[in-house]
């Protein structure tokens, strides 16, 4: 070979190895690239989770960021409920060009049986993709995926502290795409972050709850009472709208408890509690436990009772007769004892209401002072009912 052909030669040997070269560094930068993207997204998924104080507006704000940074059609999140068989959507986004309101589907529920990767999810405790071209998938899977419109799916369980408490899933209707070990990767990162966010959203609502509610019936304790008592003052007072107050007490609950035991006494407030709350209107009315025996009822825009409307004296009737009416269990599985309760109502008219108590001095709010002498015109209301025997509604007037 002459010195001109071999330096050709080498001349195409070097552009070869250049090629190759050049190949594996724009293949190192796509990868870092994707690398960059992938620490991106689970920062600022960390970032949304830091910033958010409402659990709800992190997942869906969490749900946004998942459907764009990884270029799919939608994502959403499932929170699961007791049992662990079902699982209810707290959060989805899917792409605007979809034409489907995201906002409809949060709060629905889906049994496992829904979906058979949701199923294997949940059995295995493992991240399951589906392709729609997976010569692997069964009829059933390809049927399933089919009927929803789905091209490819991803599920990532939600574990915090070793339970199950939901999932995530993102999907693609617009083609067909193979989920890649990355994306797992990815994904499970951002599972990992939102199980932690749910979590201690949950511990902070139990703890938030347990300080305001009574242990035994579920109902508001005196605290929580009071303050929302002094709210709806105030709100009535500046609107100039009715409220009323019931103060209901058991009628010889000692005795209950004497003769049948304390486990029972406990049963017969839980009972007593479901009759209360089915007499008045949930997420309006505010029910409270004051003590052993004592309940109390808050009834924003309701006249106590006047020749016209007797409203709030109607709905103390109502839970009087249902009481009485009620067999409560005395010896365990004997459904014979009946129990009474007496009911002193009291009620601001249009704002106004009973004057404030002496003890209460001048450094008490204004609507401080009106919450007390409204609870105490409805004790002195029941202490009448009880002086009068008993199994009785009273109302306090001036």
């Amino acid at each position: 070979m002459d010195e001109t052909g071999h330096d050709d030669q080498l001349r195409g040997r070097a552009a070869r190895f250049g090629a190759v070269g050049g190949a594996a560094a724009a293949g190192r930068i796509a990868m870092l690239e994707k690398l960059v993207e992938q620490y991106r997204v689970l920062l600022e998924t960390s970032a949304v989770i830091s910033a958010e104080t409402a659990i709800d507006e992190a997942l869906a704000t969490i749900t946004r960021l998942v459907t764009r940074r990884m270029g799919v059609a939608w994502c959403d999140i499932y929170d699961a409920a007791p049992g662990g068989d079902r699982f209810v959507v707290a959060a989805y986004y899917q792409l605007p060009e979809l034409e489907l309101d995201s906002s409809n589907w949060v709060g629905t529920v889906y049994s496992t049986d829904t979906w058979s990767d949701i199923r294997t999810c949940v059995s295995e405790r493992r991240p399951v993709a589906r392709c729609r071209d997976d010569p692997t998938l069964t009829e059933a899977e390809t049927a399933e995926l089919d009927a929803w419109g789905e091209l490819a799916t991803l599920t990532v369980p939600l574990t915090y502290r070793g339970q199950l408490i939901g999932l995530i899933d993102v999907g693609e209707s617009r083609r067909r795409r193979n989920f890649t070990e990355d994306d797992v990767r990815v994904l499970q990162a951002i599972a990992d972050q939102a199980a932690i966010a749910i979590g201690n959203a949950r511990t902070i609502q139990r703890l938030e709850e347990q300080a305001i509610t009574d242990s035994l019936t579920g109902l508001y304790n005196r605290r929580h009472l009071e303050e929302r008592l002094r709210q709806e003052v105030a709100k009535a007072r500046r609107y100039a709208q009715d409220l009323s107050v019931l103060m209901i007490d058991i009628d010889d609950l000692k005795r209950f408890n004497d003769t049948f035991g304390h486990a029972q006494g406990d049963r017969l407030l839980q009972e007593l509690t479901g009759i209360v709350l089915t007499e008045t209107r949930r997420d309006v009315d505010v029910v409270a436990r004051c003590g052993g025996d004592e309940f109390v009822v808050v009834m924003p825009l309701t006249p106590a009772g006047d020749e016209d409307v007797r409203v709030a004296l109607t709905v103390a009737g109502r839970i009087n007769t249902a009481v009485g009416a009620h067999l409560f269990e005395g010896w365990p599985g004997r459904r014979e004892e009946h129990v009474t309760v007496s009911i002193g109502v009291a009620g601001m008219v249009g704002g106004e209401g009973p004057s404030a108590p002496d003890a209460l001095g001048g450094a008490e709010s204004g609507s401080a002072r009106a919450a007390a002498a409204l609870l105490a015109a409805a004790d002195k209301a029941l202490y009448l009912a009880k002086h009068q025997g008993r199994d009785q509604v009273c109302l306090f007037e001036l």
